[in-house]
């Protein structure tokens, strides 16, 4: 008994590649093989780069929440690693190659929500939208700061979609200046918001 993983040789992730981009293969193995090479890389035993390669030319075009999810997690530890990287720029062109790596599906879900669309739906959109707007997406955020002053400039009759708060709010702390972040404050006390919930 115990966790196991596939060290996939380059020549069969390129034969499975076709299979995970137009998703003949199931979200379960989507899923499976991304967070084997992922786990192999975290143990060194292929570069991380391999990964990020991965993603790139099989990922593109993904739509499920729970690939997203494991996806998302582990760039945001990769991520997490460049804010010590000793290049000034590695920082920024990890956060290029993210956005990137999210365009399709952003430019899919956008902000609001789409016709019939499902629960699963409506949480990707959350979770795509705050990626693009924390890592520099510039019309993620411009439209954050948007949404974001028709709120706080009509606050007693404007509603915002609550799923698509947490976009909201995280894109304009991390890019906004100190008189954002205090009309932020004001608005999440007037809506008996705890902070802790968001920072």
């Amino acid at each position: 008994m115990g966790i196991y993983r596939v060290h996939y040789p380059q020549s069969m992730l390129d034969a499975l590649t076709p299979g995970i981009q137009d998703r003949t293969l199931s979200p379960q193995d989507r899923f499976g093989i991304q967070t084997d090479v992922y786990a192999l890389a975290h143990s060194g035993h292929i570069n991380y780069v391999d990964y990020l390669k991965l993603l790139r030319h099989a990922y593109k075009q993904e739509d499920n929440l729970t690939v997203w999810k494991s996806i998302l997690r582990q760039l945001t530890d990769l991520n997490s690693i460049f804010d010590y990287a000793t290049m000034d720029n590695t920082k920024k062109l990890f956060q290029r190659y993210l956005c990137d790596l999210l365009s399709n599906i952003c430019g899919k879900l956008e902000w609001d929500p789409l016709p019939n669309e499902g629960l699963q739906a409506a949480m990707l959109r959350d979770l795509i939208l705050i990626q693009m707007g924390i890592n520099g997406h510039s019309k993620t955020r411009d439209e954050a700061h948007k949404r974001f002053e028709k709120l706080f400039n009509n606050q007693t009759n404007q509603s915002m979609n609550p799923n698509i708060r947490a976009a909201i709010y995280l894109t304009v702390a991390k890019t906004g200046n100190q008189e954002t972040f205090e009309k932020l404050k004001s608005v999440i006390k007037l809506r008996m918001i705890p902070l802790k919930y968001y920072f």
